[in-house]
């Protein structure tokens, strides 16, 4: 899609910062475009330029970013409270982070409006982030293969892998268990799993957000 004048589209706001003495620049997520920069004139005090609201928005080409030039709410806001919400401040840092402007990824919008509905829910919230960042590090291109190892064998329950982020997972002595790596394919979430899964995912996330920390993960930490 050429970077001209848009109708209203659906889009999600991940972050926002102040730019100037009223303004705003913004990072959009919207099906077709992926994350994208906007300037947003006077846009301070509009209540609907905020996370966890779904919004249509009407975009026009603006140099190196959009110029927001319009914006409505599509639907309710999401009502995320405590941990809840600081796991919807981590998905969007995430997608912050990872995601390269102006590169769509329209197999990711379903996950990520999936996400946040399960973490208005409530329910095994690490779990939630789990699915999430393996769908994720798929989407981009670096998920990892659960049920074989490198050599192309398949992962053994009763064996142990070391990780090569780049390659996939490697038998080893020691490292992740082969059964816990496996309830992570097979969707058996029990508490050595989620252990594991966090982990690993850490792991596999690590290479691309480099030295500068999380404000999300701060904010578990505080709590």
């Amino acid at each position: 899609m050429s970077r001209t004048e848009q109708d209203l589209q659906p889009a999600w706001l991940l972050h926002r910062r102040p730019f100037r003495n009223t303004s705003l620049i913004v990072e959009l997520f919207l099906p077709n475009l992926g994350r994208v920069g906007a300037v947003v004139r006077g846009g301070r005090k509009d209540p609907s330029l905020s996370p966890f609201r779904p919004l249509l928005v009407e975009l026009k080409a603006s140099g190196e970013m959009y110029s927001l030039r319009g914006c409505e709410p599509r639907a309710p806001t999401l009502y995320l409270q405590g941990k809840a919400l600081y796991c919807g401040f981590y998905v969007n840092e995430l997608l912050t982070r990872l995601l390269h402007r102006d590169d769509p990824h329209p197999d990711l919008w379903p996950l990520y409006e999936q996400t946040l509905a399960a973490l208005v829910e409530g329910d095994m919230l690490d779990v939630v982030l789990r699915q999430f960042e393996i769908g994720l590090l798929e989407d981009m291109g670096y998920g990892i293969d659960l049920g074989h190892d490198i050599q192309g064998a398949p992962v053994r329950s009763d064996c142990y892998y070391q990780l090569d982020p780049e390659q996939g997972l490697r038998a080893a002595a020691q490292g992740y268990r082969g059964s816990d790596l496996l309830a992570m394919l097979n969707g058996d979430w029990q508490a050595d799993t989620r252990r594991t899964a966090r982990q690993l995912c850490r792991a596999l996330l690590a290479p691309h957000l480099g030295d500068k920390p999380l404000k999300s993960r701060e904010l578990f930490r505080e709590k």
